[in-house]
């Protein structure tokens, strides 16, 4: 008999509400940060290796409702073309 797993079975695998959690516990503080930086704190504190593109998903669904509609903004990096991100806290 194979051992093989099943292409529908269940896998322990980041769901994406986790990785959600992740990227929007780290990003509160208003800091800005580029994607890789994201990546080496939920690698460093969580040992979940995940992709640039996937932190960048993951900040876009923080902007859903369904994820609390939270103020993502971007910018160039000073003296780069690529990118970098904060959450603006609304204040009540």
């Amino acid at each position: 008999m194979s051992t093989q797993q099943s292409l529908f079975e269940e896998r322990a695998a980041p769901t994406v509400g986790t990785l959600n959690a992740f990227v929007l516990d780290i990003m509160s503080d208003g800091r800005w940060r580029m994607p890789y930086e994201l990546c080496d704190i939920i690698l460093r504190t969580h040992k979940v290796r995940i992709s640039d593109s996937s932190v960048t998903a993951r900040l876009r669904d923080g902007r859903k409702a369904k994820f609390g509609s939270h103020n993502v903004e971007k910018r160039i990096r000073e003296g780069s073309r690529a990118y970098e991100y904060r959450i603006v806290r609304e204040e009540l």
